[in-house]
């Protein structure tokens, strides 16, 4: 399969990435390129700012993943523009964020308001 993947060079996306190499996988790291990860070599890179999405929408869709890998959602708009872009590029896309993870840990131990929040 093939992958896009948006980060990837920072936390666990070095790890996510030589995972997906080592089964096999092609994967393509969008990155902004300031920072320098242990990536195997057969890693494609292509530099841009997640920012500016749209402008990245025609060689994304030249590429063709199976599979789009978010690792730098933060926002809600972040995800919302990454729908948008990929909407008819791909119909697998992952946003991986530890955000709620945070949230909910806080709410345990009342250093957040609010009480915490069940997903069933």
């Amino acid at each position: 399969m093939k992958f896009l993947i948006l980060g990837g060079t920072r936390f666990t996306g070095p790890y996510v990435v030589s995972s997906l190499i080592k089964m096999g996988h092609e994967v393509v790291v969008f990155h902004r390129g300031g920072t320098h990860a242990d990536l195997p070599p057969n890693v494609t890179h292509i530099l841009g700012d997640r920012h500016n999405l749209n402008d990245f929408a025609a060689e994304f869709k030249r590429l063709s993943p199976d599979v789009v890998i978010d690792m730098l959602a933060f926002t809600k708009e972040d995800a919302q523009s990454l729908m948008r872009v990929c909407k008819d590029i791909t119909s697998r896309i992952v946003v991986a964020s530890s955000i709620d993870v945070y949230r909910a840990f806080g709410r345990l131990h009342r250093t957040e308001p609010g009480p915490p929040i069940l997903f069933l």
